[in-house]
Formats: structure tokens, C-alpha cells, sequence
């Protein structure tokens, strides 16, 4: 009866420690197919893979690290779409200093576009 009884609870135990394994492999790509939209899988594959090289993903901090630098790319992102934010900056001084009589060059003729009389 006592050996029956430890040989079931050192099964159970290697039971749970396999499905454990199995569910820290399976986790992360069931969260990710879940909550990552479509276009944005591959980026984050990228950023998960370049965190952590172990077979198993040590899943919350590289998670946490996948959020910042999205968040990252998406204040970039949404800087860059600002019509406030001019890229061009340095060159306005330049402009500023030409003359308003300088000569510039005449539009070539494009019947597509003229209006009709």
C-alpha cells in the first residue's frame, strides 16, 4: 500500500512537472496570437527572440521589454505623422534668405492638368 501510494505521488509529480513544461513552451505563442494584432507579429518576434536565446522564454520580462519598445516605436511614429513637426528645419533659414525676385524655374506643360476654357 505505501509503495503503491509514493510511486503514485512521484507519477503525479512528474505529471505536473511536464505539463508545466508544456505549458511554459505553449503560453507565450497562445498570448501572442491572442492579444498581438496580425501586422505586428513579426516585430515582436523579432524583439522576443533578440531578449532571450533560452528554450524557455522567461515570459514577463521580455513581455515588459516587448511593450517599451513598441511604445517606443509608436511615439516615434506618431511624432513623425505630426503636421507640426517639420523635418526640414535647418533648411529654413536658407529659404528665409532668397530673394523674392528670384528667378524660378516655369512648370512643365502637363495637358492632364490644364483646365479646359
Amino acid at each position: 500500500m505505501t509503495s503503491t501510494a509514493l510511486a503514485g505521488i512521484i507519477a503525479a509529480l512528474v505529471l505536473l512537472l511536464i505539463l508545466s513544461e508544456i505549458v511554459a513552451a505553449v503560453l507565450p505563442l497562445i498570448l501572442v496570437l491572442t492579444f498581438v494584432p496580425a501586422p505586428e507579429r513579426e516585430s515582436l518576434a523579432r524583439v522576443l527572440a533578440a531578449l532571450d536565446s533560452s528554450r524557455r522564454l522567461r515570459l514577463w520580462t521580455s513581455l515588459r521589454f516587448a511593450v517599451a519598445v513598441r511604445r517606443q516605436e509608436r511615439e516615434v511614429v506618431r511624432a513623425a505623422r505630426n503636421p507640426k513637426h517639420n523635418p526640414y528645419a535647418q533648411l529654413n533659414e536658407h529659404f528665409a534668405g532668397i530673394p523674392a525676385d528670384a528667378p524660378v524655374n516655369e512648370p512643365y506643360p502637363c495637358p492632364e492638368l490644364e483646365k479646359p476654357r
